[in-house]
């Protein structure tokens, strides 16, 4: 959300006369959009607005992190502007001071319409906000409830992206699927898009597991482009966790909606986000999730120790955590324990045939190239392909969690 919300900030202030500068030393604006979903990249986007302002750069702090940090940026930021007021950025640079009320986003949304398309992939917005409020995250109060966009505003942008040569669109919001505009829902404007757009690659994100239905996935299966990828954060595998954590279904539920998952829509690959030391995990509850870990083999996951984010539900509700040291080796068994599930998939890859869309070449090997697969699993092609290319590979090798191809001729 933040990579696509500084583009459009860029594009707002690129039509108001400012030229933009990838190196930060030599603007005269240093504008830092943060996350703080998690304490150490809020910590570093702190740390990156006192080194700039210390340069004597007029600094800008943006997004959650100014939404949330308001009173601590204004002594070290120029000026401190929440999510919802971006779109007023040309009129207040210049001055100081904060800048965080909830306003509409809908001139934000004007400029993202005619942004210009950079690389072969893009994202696009659809709704922000979250109405969840699990007790361990901040989203709704840095972000705002849920509001979605208007799909008309939604393919206008997504056709502008096209036009400029972007190849595969993500479409993204803080709880994606709860999308609901007018009579829409999800799966309505996701086919909505699929059957306008001249575009061979559709992806979404994130998706809460509570919101995926049948009708979704069957509208991915009968997609020729949405693509064959689902991530869907579990959290947790101990129904208790998961119930203290108010994500509003169990464990077997979960499991079950994966199962259904891979029976309707052929080749998916599921992805996932998971936490582990949330403050009332027990041992057993932790076995649960290697259990389920081993139940449901994720084709790659994003694994996390759990920190306390303020001003969330279980900031005020615990008063201790589980030690630092026991989080440390909670994580670093559940990183094993979901690579070793990711391995078999990746052997499960071999001697298969899968279209890949390049996109550039492989760090480690420099005459290789790299790209992703509809499942959105990245492989190295074993020659130098153009950028943008789509390629059909043969998977040959697997090197630690990597799939090795070669084109198919």
């Amino acid at each position: 959300m933040n990579v696509y919300d500084s583009n459009v900030i860029i594009e707002r202030l690129r039509q108001s006369g400012y030229t933009y500068q990838s190196e930060a030393e030599n603007s005269d604006i240093v504008i830092v959009n943060g996350c703080v979903v998690r304490q150490k990249p809020e910590q570093k986007a702190i740390d990156t607005i006192k080194r700039y302002g210390k340069m004597g750069k007029y600094v800008i702090a943006a997004g959650c992190l100014a939404q949330k940090n308001r009173d601590k940026l204004k002594d070290i930021a120029s000026l401190v502007v929440g999510p919802f007021e971006y779109d007023r950025l040309p009129d207040l640079i210049g001055e100081t001071g904060v800048f965080t009320e909830y306003r509409t986003r809908r001139d934000f949304f004007k400029w993202a319409e005619q942004r210009s398309a950079s690389g072969l992939s893009a994202f696009v917005t659809i709704m922000t906000g979250c109405d969840n409020f699990c007790s361990y995250c901040i989203v709704p109060y840095v972000r705002g409830r849920e509001t979605s966009r208007n799909p008309a505003g939604i393919m206008k942008e997504a056709k502008f992206l096209i036009s400029g040569g972007v190849k595969e669109l993500t479409f993204i919001g803080q709880n994606v699927n709860s999308y609901y505009y007018g009579d829409m829902d999800f799966s309505d404007l996701i086919k909505l898009l699929s059957d306008n757009l001249n575009l061979r690659r559709i992806r979404f994100t994130t998706s809460h597991p509570r919101d995926v239905d049948v009708k979704l996935l069957k509208t991915m299966a009968e997609s020729t482009n949405i693509t064959n990828w689902l991530h869907i954060p579990v959290q947790a595998g101990s129904t208790s966790v998961l119930r203290d954590m108010g994500r509003g279904y169990t464990a077997e539920e979960y499991i079950e909606l994966v199962k259904r998952a891979r029976h309707i829509v052929p080749h998916i690959t599921i992805s996932t986000d998971i936490m582990v030391g949330y403050p009332t995990e027990t041992e057993e509850d932790f076995k649960q999730t290697l259990d389920l870990v081993r139940r449901v083999q994720f084709d790659y996951a994003y694994m996390f120790i759990y920190t306390k984010r303020v001003p969330s539900k279980a900031a005020s509700l615990y008063k201790t955590e589980i030690p630092y040291g026991e989080k440390v080796k909670r994580h670093r068994m559940l990183v094993d324990a979901v690579n070793t599930e990711v391995e078999q998939k990746r052997r499960q890859m071999l001697n298969n045939v899968y279209e890949v869309l390049v996109d550039g070449v492989s760090r480690k090997e420099g005459d290789f190239s790299r790209g992703k697969t509809e499942g959105n699993i990245t492989v190295v092609i074993n020659e130098k392909i153009p950028k943008g290319e789509f390629v059909r590979v043969r998977i040959f090798d697997i090197k630690g969690l990597t799939p090795i191809a070669k084109r198919v001729k």
